[in-house]
């Protein structure tokens, strides 16, 4: 009887060990993959968000694609202004992109 408590004894102090070592392994993995995390968003903070880059440029495609008839002249001279503005930042990518979808609606 003696020999089974001391072996059950051993086997669960085994166990704790062995469950204590992964979970502080978990835990440290878990403390560098933030660490990364964060230094990717911090590196990223600034960054146009790649998928309405992507978007505006087909958009821009597009649009201009539409502008061969004589009577787009004057939405040819909008899309003008509007790029410029937009490479001189004064004014925001979002705001950009609304303004290029309301020149795509006057183009179809």
């Amino acid at each position: 009887m003696n020999e089974l408590f001391t072996s059950s004894l051993i086997n669960c102090i085994y166990f704790i060990v062995i469950g204590a070592v992964i979970v502080y392994l978990i835990l440290k993995f878990d403390k560098n993959q933030r660490k990364k995390l964060n230094k990717i968003l911090e590196q990223t903070a600034d960054v146009q968000p790649l998928f309405l880059a992507k978007d505006l440029s087909n958009k821009l495609h597009i649009v201009k694609s539409n502008l061969d008839s004589e009577s787009r002249l004057l939405i040819s001279k909008q899309l003008d202004e509007l790029v410029a503005d937009y490479d001189k930042g004064q004014i925001s990518l979002p705001d950009y992109c609304n303004r290029l979808n309301r020149l795509l609606a006057m183009t179809a």
